[in-house]
């Protein structure tokens, strides 16, 4: 039975595919919709996680065979060579430069749960490891260097703006983020200013209280801004699991706790008597 392939944004790709254990019908026939999808979609290859069963399985074109690999393992690599590669995960004509190993020797079991092994080299090899990073959730993106990944995630989200109800892609990193690390800035410093008495007179221990005081102030300002600017980035990364609503009330609640055991210290041990 022909499948429907996951593509992007679709971020089930992003599932751990699970090692099968029963070779049985069930088996049988996810490895024949994998190859109906196959053959309707004009692929050399295709992994489980493709049709959103997040189980380990790759059907690859080898010459005129195709292969059954269930539960592949990578056990050998030599070399490296410099990929243009392109995914049917990815929209037709996106693609990236990326390093692949230039031979492997891969072990997996076929339909019997029979162990058997593949030595690949050149495409074969490249499109081996490629479906391979889909078993562990990986995709081509994955492989770039974090300038080039951002770069290309902006190609990504530009050719499907108002295409996908999902949002943009997620980012590396959110502005939100900086107003939480400067909270937890001036809450550490503050903390650290908590040995002052073993090494300072009481007029530049009443002196560091008083900044103190002053810096404990502005965490709860930068928690505010933290909570409704969080709720502005869950709106356009709707598919980031870090944007939940949960998510950022746990870090609110967590920031909170902080800012009260630190000012339960300032005020009940750096005050001066």
């Amino acid at each position: 039975m022909i499948k429907e392939l996951i593509t992007y944004p679709d971020e089930r790709i992003r599932y751990i595919s699970a090692d099968i254990r029963k070779f049985d019908d069930e088996l049988f026939e996810l490895l024949e919709n994998m190859r109906d999808t196959m053959e309707h979609n004009a692929l050399d290859a295709i992994s489980a996680i493709q049709i959103a069963i997040p189980f380990s399985a790759i059907l690859i074109q080898n010459g005129d065979e195709l292969i059954e690999m269930i539960n592949a393992r990578l056990i050998l690599t030599d070399g490296n060579e410099e990929v243009d590669e392109v995914s049917p995960y990815f929209p037709k004509g996106f693609s990236a430069k990326i390093k692949r190993y230039g031979k492997i020797k891969v072990v997996y079991e076929n339909r019997q749960g029979e162990l058997c092994h593949l030595d690949a080299e050149g495409e074969l090899s490249f499109r081996l490891q490629r479906q391979m990073d889909f078993l562990f959730g990986g995709t081509l993106l994955d492989k770039l260097a974090q300038k080039e990944r951002k770069a290309a995630e902006e190609i990504l989200v530009s050719q499907h703006e108002g295409v996908y109800d999902f949002g943009v892609s997620c980012p590396t990193v959110f502005i939100r983020d900086y107003y939480k690390k400067a909270a937890k800035y001036i809450m550490g410093g503050v903390a650290l200013s908590f040995i002052t008495p073993f090494f300072v007179s009481k007029e530049i221990q009443q002196i560091i209280f008083s900044i103190d005081k002053i810096a404990l102030l502005a965490v709860p300002i930068l928690m505010v801004i933290y909570f409704f600017y969080a709720q502005h980035e869950a709106k356009l990364y709707k598919q980031c699991t870090s944007c939940q609503i949960g998510n950022i009330i746990g870090t609110v609640v967590i920031m909170a706790f902080q800012l009260l055991i630190v000012a339960l210290g300032l005020f009940f041990w750096l005050a001066p008597k």
